[in-house]
């Protein structure tokens, strides 16, 4: 009970937090518009400056439209985000808000609304409401380890699911868990309960007898303790898990994970205005980086191999040239020699690579060339990456659905270690992405590519 008053008294602090900041951004974006000099002289008031009352009235009826759109993100969740994502989550919630409001401004009839000020309350929300959110869950994780303790919970069981939680527990400091491998009888687990002081169990073994289930439902409800299921569907179909009640009772609807509709749109738009920006930015480097080649090897400048991508299409796949001209024909003799498990190869003191090759791929500056392949819809900037033909001949079922998504010019494997990530790790990071696909995802994706590429990290 004290850590439930607790948790609420955290989602009031951020509710009532929020709307402060959104004041205070409110506040600073009207005195940066209207009484700071360098921005009067860069953009003239010329219809006068319009009364704050007028604002703050405008900030009294858009406060609740800020907070919807706060839950929508799940910024009221009581869980504690990665600050990229809670980064992203805010920039989603404000940004519906500004346009909502920007719209609204268009049409109401009353004061007129400067869209500078607009502008400047965007900018100015998402930084005061992020560096706010991080002081408060800093000071409640602080006050709750210490004040009340962490919250203990206890898994039972094991299975794939259970890394996967692992990995989650992490981010939260304010739980503490405890697991076991298989599930305990109703006396083991009352006797656990209560020597650990136990608030939360959770089953993640499946399958499981049903009787044995509920065997551990009423001992956790004579316990007082919550007692959840984690339903291991990750090898039965992946995809986004919806309960649907439409038939009158409770069910779970597997989306597909295909991108389509407005997801579709939103990322190819987002990719095609990127590569067009990085086209136009490297054109120059990228003129350089063909005259070395030129220079440094007999060969063309580009070189293409046919790839599986999307549904297991083939398509010409543009690379820098990195290798000799006659490369294709001695992989058949290296083949044995790779130096990763599974049916891909890879091979770090590759024979068939040129001097100014060893530097393009340290630096995955081959790769560029795929551009081309983004603007002809076959590449994404962000996906699994397109499958070499005789590799993906080998697949089973749960690699092949990798070819659901459009291949990526990077993706979360390649951020994640490169050449040195393992067949398998490859293949979950890739199922992993196609499950939790986000442009938020893309654009942290993006991000964490420029550091990865410029340390060279597992790239040969």
């Amino acid at each position: 009970m004290k850590r439930r008053r607790t948790l609420w008294t955290l989602m009031i602090v951020l509710l009532l937090g929020d709307a402060l900041m959104m004041g205070v951004a409110l506040r600073a974006a009207y005195a940066v518009r209207f009484q700071w000099e360098p921005m009067r002289l860069l953009f003239p008031v010329t219809k006068g400056i319009p009364p704050w009352v007028t604002f703050q009235q405008t900030l009294l009826v858009m406060t609740p439209a800020w907070w919807m759109f706060f839950a929508y993100t799940g910024l009221y969740r009581g869980r504690f985000p990665p600050a990229f994502d809670e980064w992203i989550a805010i920039t989603k919630a404000v940004s519906l808000g500004t346009v909502l409001l920007m719209a609204a401004t268009f049409v109401y009839r009353g004061p007129e609304y400067s869209r500078l000020t607009i502008g400047c309350l965007w900018l100015f929300a998402i930084v005061s409401v992020f560096l706010y959110r991080t002081g408060v869950k800093a000071v409640y994780r602080r006050f709750f380890r210490r004040w009340i303790g962490p919250q203990r919970l206890l898994i039972l069981g094991k299975g794939k699911a259970l890394e996967t939680l692992k990995t989650l527990l992490r981010r939260q400091p304010h739980l503490k868990a405890y697991f076991t491998d298989g599930v305990m009888d109703p006396l083991a687990l009352t006797q656990f309960v209560t020597q650990h002081r136990i608030n939360e169990v959770l089953v993640a073994q499946n399958p499981l007898d049903h009787k044995a289930l509920l065997s551990l439902a009423d001992t956790c409800e004579k316990l007082h303790v919550d007692f959840k299921i984690i339903p291991d569907l990750v090898d039965l179909r992946r995809g986004e898990i919806i309960i649907d009640d439409s038939l009158g009772i409770p069910t779970f609807h597997l989306k597909a994970i295909a991108l389509h509709g407005t997801n579709f749109f939103l990322k190819r738009s987002f990719d095609l205005i990127m590569a067009f920006v990085l086209v136009t930015v490297f054109f120059f480097p990228l003129l350089a980086i063909a005259i070395l080649i030129l220079l440094d090897s007999h060969g063309s400048v580009l070189y293409h191999h046919l790839r599986m991508g999307h549904q297991g299409k083939t398509f010409p796949f543009f690379k820098f040239r990195t290798m000799v001209s006659r490369a294709d024909q001695m992989l058949y003799t290296l083949r044995p020699l790779s130096e990763r498990v599974g049916p891909v190869f890879k091979m770090k003191n590759d024979p068939r690579v040129t001097r100014v090759g060893h530097w393009l791929r340290r630096y995955s500056l081959d790769e560029i060339p795929q551009l081309l392949n983004v603007f002809r819809g076959e590449m994404n900037l962000v996906g699994p990456r397109p499958q070499v033909l005789w590799e993906a001949e080998t697949y089973d079922d749960m690699a092949r659905k990798r070819l659901k998504l459009i291949s990526g010019i990077t993706g979360l494997w390649q951020v994640s270690g490169r050449a040195s990530v393992s067949y398998q790790e490859m293949i979950d990071l890739d199922l992993y992405y196609l499950e939790n696909w986000s442009l938020g995802l893309d654009l942290k994706i993006l991000l964490r590519t420029i550091p990865t590429v410029l340390t060279g990290r597992g790239a040969y």
